[in-house]
């Protein structure tokens, strides 16, 4: 009887270490201006996050990191549900599924005078400081030909560009503005990026394929992608 009873406890313990959840598990990093670390996280991706939490109908957790590779190893062992703003690749592709949530940012480029990439091959020669852990389009992304240095982030990237230790940058327009009083009175060049065509047209929660959410995968891209279509996320 004795023996019963305990398969019986061990069988119950099994399903519920592995019953959904109601709680939203999501991992941030310090990433202005779409995320601010504190004890109130708040920025363009944390109200997203919210709003992600309420068309779910879920708790929301934060989970809090130092760095974005962090959150994306968190998002692939399935620690965490979701990340927002993680951009599809073909190598997270095999551990997360995606849902749009806004139009993605347009893309500007700082460079040095002189410089302006109207073309592919304008990249070529280049000093190009890409922030750790971000993409930016596949052709780009998987060029290991081109000069690339990895930053921390866009605020770094940019005091490199102004020491003369790289030749530009790619941010989006909502970064350029949280820079706008570093970038006054600055020798610098500002345009738009010639190559927008080959980029990404939306932005999306990147969900851990291990998520412990009460919605199946399908259900939740069909779900968030309604969402969206409907400005839910404006």
């Amino acid at each position: 009887m004795n023996k019963a009873i305990f398969l019986l406890l061990s069988l119950l313990w099994a399903l519920f270490s592995q019953a959904k959840s109601n709680e939203l598990v999501a991992c941030i990093d310090d990433h202005p201006p779409y995320q601010y670390l504190g004890k109130n996280p708040h920025g363009l991706h944390i109200t997203a996050l919210k709003t992600l939490s309420n068309v779910l109908e879920t708790d929301l957790k934060f989970v809090q990191s130092p760095n974005f590779a962090r959150c994306v190893a968190m998002l692939k062992k399935g620690d965490i549900d979701v990340i927002a703003g993680l951009n599809p690749t073909a190598q997270r592709s095999k551990f997360a599924f995606y849902a749009p949530f806004k139009a993605a940012d347009t893309l500007k480029i700082i460079s040095k005078k002189g410089i302006s990439i109207n073309s592919f091959e304008d990249f070529k020669g280049k000093i190009i400081g890409v922030s750790r852990g971000e993409v930016y389009f596949p052709r780009f992304d998987n060029d290991d030909s081109l000069d690339k240095i990895s930053v921390q982030n866009s605020r770094i990237g940019f005091s490199l560009l102004l020491k003369d230790r790289i030749d530009l940058i790619m941010i989006s327009q909502v970064k350029l503005e949280a820079l706008k009083k570093e970038i006054q009175n600055v020798d610098l060049n500002i345009s738009p990026i010639a190559l927008s065509e080959l980029r990404n047209k939306k932005t999306f929660f990147g969900f851990s394929k291990l998520n412990k959410l009460n919605f199946s995968n399908k259900e939740l891209v069909k779900i968030i992608t309604n969402a969206y279509e409907q400005g839910v996320f404006k």
